[in-house]
């Protein structure tokens, strides 16, 4: 329906939903369902703000305007994985001293924090050498 550019109703997702919701209020009474068309009545609202302020401007300045924003983006990307190599060799230096328990220390009560800098791969990965396998060589 945002594709299309039809308005986004209770009554316009049931007409459209073939049958699985026979009456507006099988949305309305589920906060679930509820909730998915109050957020795509929003995100229609706003892509239709953002075409009506977009169509005042030539298609000469909407294309420099998405070169802009390309950049902007690749640039930010760019600096993202700086700062993940960074973190990373940070990380690593203080480990090195010993103090990555310390380190950690700082984000025990924020595991979902921890979890995202994992994904990011922004923490080293570990590497560990039996020592007692390398003397009996």
């Amino acid at each position: 329906m945002i594709a299309e550019d039809e308005d986004i109703t209770v009554r316009a997702v049931c007409r459209r939903s073939d049958g699985v919701f026979k009456h507006a209020t099988d949305i309305t009474r589920n906060e679930a369902r509820h909730g998915m068309v109050k957020a795509a009545i929003t995100k229609q609202e706003t892509i239709r703000t953002a075409v009506n302020r977009s169509s005042k401007k030539s298609r000469a300045e909407l294309e420099k305007l998405v070169a802009m924003k390309n950049a902007e983006i690749a640039q930010l990307q760019a600096d993202k994985e700086l700062l993940i190599a960074s973190h990373r060799a940070m990380i690593l230096a203080v480990s090195e001293m010993g103090g990555f328990a310390t380190w950690k220390r700082f984000f025990e009560r924020y595991q979902a924090t921890v979890d995202r800098l994992e994904e990011m791969r922004s923490l080293p990965e570990v590497n560990v050498i039996s020592l007692s396998s390398r003397r009996e060589t």
